[in-house]
């Protein structure tokens, strides 16, 4: 497919690497010499200099044959404004990167299709929507959902003193009550591996989990965790996403707060606000943290818009008594190293953004994908009469080394699967996969009529 990004950020740049090495035809757009020089440096694409709100850029990146354009700057106006010229050059797909909520919202005044796009995403909406997730669920460090969220994707921390800690998988699948719970990646020393039935899960592992939704509860004491009210919360930074995050938690959660540097932000913010506590100052005043008893945070959320700020102010809250704390991230170079620090829990809206387009471009019946911090995704494909691997049994199916099938939703019911379970016409398939097996899933899956039409 012949592709045109506009914008060549972390966003950008990760979708071009991603799609080009996936064999589309890439073209991208941006104003900065020196990001433009990286992109040509790394990667096989068309790389253009200049405006892309002008007509002429856009035609020199080819735009009379582009048959996607995907603008991600980090400037609404210009995506927008990108969106509706592709319209007129009849491009069949425009996507946008939208963080203002006028133009996502429920009440919003335009529809989509009135701004010439087919899909929106905002990352705002998607990080409040995981934050409320992962506050409600013990221990928890990432989520996802799928099968319209009959089906979760849970990663936690296995703690010294977890049951299923020194136990293989093979072990697991034989207690009759795992029906509804697979392992389905181990994260070990930051390195990601499809388990084996002969692995065995280890103190200090990362561990995702496939689980159905009911069976959640069931899972948490099996982990060693234990529902507990999550009674305090205190957010850093005032920011658009942080105001809408605190209003959703102040309808369940009693105390809850922000502290935010700019008086400016910190007055708009407490109008905004019914019941949250709006503090004026900085995320490294002892005095403050002292103030409002930070020894009782049960989450300390650092969402600021400067990465290094969030994880200074994170790590004094957790010094100064804060249970758990969540990092917001824009670089994803930080990853690693905050994982290294102990950091409870990372959010990267880069990726966030990545994931909600790439579920777009996958081949076949892709309905969902979620990428993975340490490169790998997770993919729920629906399974047509077209396909490949329809009417044969697991045991039968060639699956990629590095990949493996986490679980099945048939008829509104996960099954996980086994050699003898046969997959069937209607069914949705949860799938795990490292970056090198994700061609060969496709192709297991896909036949070449199901395909985009647009390719």
């Amino acid at each position: 497919m012949r592709i045109l990004i506009v914008g060549a950020g972390v966003v950008g740049f990760n979708l071009a690497q991603e799609l080009s090495k996936e064999g589309h035809d890439i073209a991208i757009i941006d104003q900065d010499p020196e990001k433009m020089r990286r992109i040509s440096d790394t990667l096989d694409v068309l790389s253009v200099i200049g405006n892309a709100c002008h007509p002429s850029i856009l035609m020199r990146a080819g735009i009379e044959n582009i048959e996607m354009v995907i603008a991600v700057t980090d400037k609404d106006e210009i995506n927008l404004l990108v969106c509706s010229l592709a319209s007129k050059f009849n491009v069949k797909k425009r996507f946008a990167r939208l963080r203002n909520q006028e133009y996502t919202q429920a009440d919003h005044v335009f529809s989509l299709e009135e701004l010439s796009i087919d899909h929106a995403i905002n990352p705002g909406h998607i990080i409040i929507d995981t934050i409320v997730k992962i506050i409600s669920t013990p221990g928890v460090v990432n989520v996802a959902e799928f099968a319209e969220g009959e089906i979760l994707l849970r990663e936690f921390d296995i703690p010294e003193n977890a049951p299923i800690a020194g136990k293989k998988i093979q072990e697991l699948s034989g207690v009759s009550s795992m029906d509804s719970f697979v392992i389905v990646a181990i994260v070990r020393e930051g390195k990601l591996v499809i388990p084996r039935a002969s692995d065995v899960i280890q103190p200090g592992d990362k561990i995702y989990t496939i689980v159905d939704k009911d069976f959640l509860p069931f899972l948490l004491p099996m982990l060693n965790k234990s529902v507990e009210e999550v009674a305090k919360v205190v957010i850093f930074g005032a920011n658009q996403v942080s105001v809408n995050l605190a209003k959703a938690l102040e309808e369940n959660i009693r105390d809850v707060s922000i502290i935010e540097p700019s008086r400016e932000k910190a007055n708009l913010a407490a109008e905004e606000l019914s019941r949250c506590v709006v503090h004026h100052g900085s995320g490294t005043d002892m005095n403050l943290f002292n103030d409002i008893n930070m020894e009782d945070a049960d989450f300390f959320l650092a969402l600021s818009e400067d990465d290094e700020d969030n994880i200074l102010a994170a790590l004094l809250a957790k010094k100064h008594g804060a249970k758990r704390a969540l990092v917001i991230t824009n670089d994803p170079e930080y990853l690693p190293i905050l994982d290294s620090i102990g950091m409870d829990i990372t959010i990267n809206p880069r990726l966030i953004t990545v994931s909600a387009i790439l579920k777009h471009l996958r081949k076949g019946r892709v309905m969902s994908v979620f990428k993975l911090i340490e490169d790998a995704e997770v993919m729920e494909i629906g399974v047509d009469d077209n396909s490949s691997i329809v009417n044969k049994k697991i045991a039968k199916v060639k699956f990629p080394e590095n990949a493996m099938i986490g679980a099945l939703l048939r008829k509104g019911e996960m099954i996980v699967p086994t050699e003898d379970i046969e997959i069937k016409v209607g069914d949705s398939v949860i799938v795990v996969a490292q970056p090198q097996a994700i061609e060969k899933i496709e192709k297991l899956f896909g036949s070449k009529r199901n395909f985009l039409p647009f390719r």
